[in-house]
C-alpha cells in the first residue's frame, strides 16, 4: 500500500490527523501502542539535527504545536518534549546510508517541569515557513476585550463565552491534510522506520546523504509503550550522558527576591535644599532655576556610547503646578543581597529628586531599586506617576507620597497606555521552563525562548478588567482609547491595521504596503505612529487619527541603503564619463550633463 499525501491550504491539523488510528491499526498490528492512541502528539523540533554533527545520547528538545492530552500527561500548546539520540551512523565511502534513532522520554506534564513521557516518532513532515517566527504580527490576535466577563464601558459580555485568564497560542502554518504512520512528507531521500530501533526508537534513514533535519520539522508521535515498561536501566544504558546528568536532581530556583525598598535620603525640613537667588537672572528671558545636578550624584552618559535604541537612565514628570520630579541611574556599584546576583543582572540604582518650583528647593530625595534597564517611570492624571520598583509597580502622589502598590509576582515585560490613560495593560513573564531546559532552548535555537506573557488590563482605577496570557515573541498591545490595535497579514506584503473596541466591534482603520511587519505605537490625542519598510528596505512611518486619516507621514533611509544609492551614482559618473560626459555638471546641474550620441544611442539617463 503506496500513502499519498493529499496538500491542502485550507486543511486544518485537526483534519490532518482524521485517519490516523485507522491507518494505525492496519499498518501496525505487532505495536498495540498505535491501537490505544486515539490523537498522536504533534510537535516541532527546535533544533538542527544533522548526522555528521551529533552524537549519541545528544538531547533532543521539541515544542509542542496543539494540544495533548492523557490521563498521566496534560501538554499545552507550546511545552517541551525531551528526547536524545539512541544511534547515530555518517554517510561516507563506506557507509553509503546515514541513520538516526531518535526516541522521547519526558515533557512538561501539566507545568513547566520534565515528567516521564515515552513517545515514539511515528511520522515526519518538512517544516514549513513560520510566519509567525519571522513576522511575529502576522495572524490575527485574540483581542483583549474577547477575554473580558466584566462590565466595559457600560457594556456587558457573556460570562460564560469568558475566563479569567485566556492563554492564546499562534496559529500554525497550515500543511498536508492525512498523513499515516511511517510517512515523511516533504523531505526527499530520507525514509522512516517507526519503532523498530532499540527501546522502540524510531530510525531515520538517508541513502547517500547525511540525516538532516532543520529546525521547525515536525514530528508525529505516540506513545511508547515498550520503553515505558522496560522503565529505568534500559533506557539509562542506551543513553549513559544523559543518565549521568539525571542522577543529580537539578536544585529548586530560589524564590527572587523582593527588591521592592526604598531608602529616603531626606525629607523636608531637615535637609531641604534651598536654591539660591542668585541663580535666577531676573533681566533675562532665560531659565528662572538652576539646578547643579552634580550634587545630587547625577553623572552624564559617556560620549562615547554607542546607542541602538532609546536608553531610560533619565526621566523627569510634574506632580503638581509646582512640584518637578527629577529622576536619574547613579551609575554606582550596586550592593545585592543574597539571590539578586542571579535574579536582577542588570539592577541598578535610581534616584528620586523632588523639587518645589515655589519655594526653590528640594524637598524629598529617594533611592529606589530597579532591576531591569527598561522604562521605568510613566506620568499619569491626577498630578501622579507610575513606577516600576522590584517586582511591582508603585503609583505617587504629590509630595512624593506612595498611593498604591501593585504586585507583579514576575519580571515585567512592558507597560502600555491608552492615550485617555483610561486603560492600562501591563505585562508580566512567567518562565515557561526550567533552568535547564531554557539554558538549552538558547543554545539550540536562534532567538530568546519563549515564555508566557501575563497581560492584565486595568481601568483608570487600576482594578483589575482581564486578564490573558500571550507569547512573549508577540508584540506588546497597542491601546487606543477605544480597544486595541492588531495588524494581521493579508498577503502580498499587505497588512491591515484592525482596531478590537473595548465593546467587541472589530474596524479597519487602514490598509497599508510594507516588506516587514509593521509595528505601532499610540499616541497622546489618540494618534497612532505606524512604522513599516518599503521595497528598498527604507523606513516609512505615518502618523494616522484614530479614523486613519494621515496627520504626517515620512521615511528614513538605512545606512545601508544610502550606501548603495552612493554606489549606485559613482557608477553612474562613470559610465557618464566614459561617454563623454561631464560628471561634475551631473551633480552640480542636475540633468543638464553633455552627453555623446553614443551615451544617448544606449538609452542612458540624461
Amino acid at each position: 500500500m503506496q500513502a499519498v499525501a493529499k496538500s491542502s491550504a485550507h486543511a486544518s491539523w485537526s483534519k490532518r490527523w482524521l485517519f490516523f488510528p485507522v491507518f494505525a491499526l492496519l499498518w501496525f498490528p505487532p505495536y498495540s501502542l498505535f491501537a490505544q492512541t486515539p490523537v498522536p502528539v504533534w510537535a516541532e523540533l527546535v533544533q538542527r539535527l544533522d548526522a555528521s554533527k551529533i552524537k549519541v545520547g545528544d538531547p533532543i528538545l521539541a515544542k509542542i504545536a496543539l494540544p495533548w492530552k492523557s490521563p498521566a500527561c496534560d501538554l499545552r500548546a507550546g511545552a517541551i518534549i525531551q528526547g536524545h539520540v539512541v544511534t547515530q551512523r555518517t554517510h561516507s565511502k563506506t557507509e553509503k546510508t546515514s541513520e538516526i534513532s531518535v526516541n522521547f522520554e519526558s515533557g512538561q506534564c501539566g507545568g513547566r517541569d520534565m515528567k516521564p513521557l515515552f513517545l515514539t516518532v511515528a511520522a515526519v513532515v518538512a517544516a514549513h515557513p513560520s510566519r509567525y517566527s519571522n513576522f511575529p504580527a502576522t495572524e490575527e490576535m485574540q483581542p483583549l476585550s474577547s477575554a473580558v466577563g466584566l462590565t466595559f464601558n457600560g457594556g456587558l459580555r457573556s460570562i460564560t463565552t469568558a475566563a479569567a485568564t485566556v492563554y492564546y497560542e499562534p496559529r500554525r502554518t497550515k500543511a498536508a491534510s492525512v498523513v499515516l504512520p511511517g510517512q515523511v512528507v516533504g523531505i526527499p531521500h530520507l525514509a522512516l522506520a517507526v519503532g523498530q530501533g532499540e527501546n522502540g526508537a524510531s530510525i531515520l534513514s538517508s541513502a547517500g546523504h547525511n540525516v538532516q533535519l532543520s529546525p521547525g520539522t515536525q514530528f508525529g508521535l505516540v506513545p511508547n509503550l515498550t520503553a515505558e515498561t522496560n522503565g529505568g536501566a534500559d533506557t539509562k544504558s542506551a543513553n549513559p550522558d544523559a543518565a549521568t546528568r539525571n542522577a543529580v536532581p537539578e536544585l529548586p530556583e530560589p524564590t527572587p527576591p523582593n527588591i521592592a525598598d526604598e531608602r529616603d535620603l531626606c525629607v523636608a525640613p531637615d535637609c531641604a535644599v534651598a536654591l539660591s537667588d542668585n541663580q535666577l537672572d531676573q533681566k533675562t528671558q532665560g531659565p528662572q532655576i538652576i539646578i547643579p545636578l552634580k550634587g545630587l550624584g547625577y553623572l552624564p552618559p559617556s560620549k562615547d556610547q554607542e546607542m541602538s535604541s532609546f536608553d531610560y537612565d533619565a526621566s523627569i514628570a510634574y506632580l503638581g503646578p509646582t512640584q518637578f520630579l527629577f529622576t536619574f541611574n547613579l551609575h554606582t556599584l550596586v550592593p545585592r543581597r543574597g539571590s539578586e546576583a542571579n535574579s536582577f543582572r542588570k539592577l541598578r540604582i535610581v534616584r528620586a529628586v523632588l523639587i518645589d518650583l515655589e519655594r526653590k528647593e528640594i524637598v524629598k530625595t529617594v533611592d529606589w531599586r530597579v532591576p531591569d534597564s527598561g522604562r521605568y517611570l510613566w506620568p499619569i492624571p491626577g498630578n501622579q506617576v507610575l513606577i516600576h520598583v522590584g517586582q511591582e509597580l508603585r503609583i505617587y502622589g504629590p509630595g512624593l507620597q506612595l498611593r498604591k502598590q501593585i504586585s507583579l509576582g514576575g519580571t515585567l515585560a512592558f507597560v502600555r497606555i491608552s492615550p485617555a490613560s483610561e486603560y492600562f495593560a501591563v505585562g508580566v513573564i512567567h518562565e515557561r521552563h526550567s533552568r535547564e531546559i531554557h539554558r538549552q532552548l538558547g543554545e539550540a535555537g536562534l532567538r530568546e525562548p519563549e515564555e508566557d506573557v501575563e497581560i492584565r488590563l486595568f481601568d483608570s482605577q487600576f482594578r483589575v478588567v482581564t486578564s490573558i496570557v500571550r507569547s512573549s515573541w508577540v508584540p506588546p498591545p497597542v491601546l487606543l482609547n477605544e480597544g486595541e490595535v492588531h495588524i494581521p497579514s493579508i498577503g502580498g506584503n499587505r497588512w491591515r491595521i484592525v482596531e478590537n473596541s473595548w465593546a467587541g466591534q472589530r474596524r479597519v482603520i487602514a490598509v497599508a504596503t510594507s516588506t516587514c511587519a509593521p509595528q505601532a505605537e499610540s499616541l497622546p490625542g489618540n494618534l497612532l505612529f505606524v512604522v513599516g519598510c518599503d521595497r528598498q528596505s527604507d523606513k516609512w512611518y505615518r502618523v494616522l487619527h484614530g479614523d486613519g486619516k494621515v496627520v504626517v507621514k515620512g521615511w528614513s533611509s538605512s545606512f545601508r541603503t544610502r550606501a548603495n544609492r552612493r554606489r549606485k551614482r559613482r557608477q553612474q559618473c562613470v559610465r557618464y564619463q566614459n561617454c563623454g560626459g561631464d560628471p561634475i555638471a551631473k551633480f552640480a546641474g542636475g540633468l543638464q550633463t553633455v552627453r555623446s550620441e553614443k551615451c544617448a544611442s544606449n538609452g542612458l539617463p540624461g
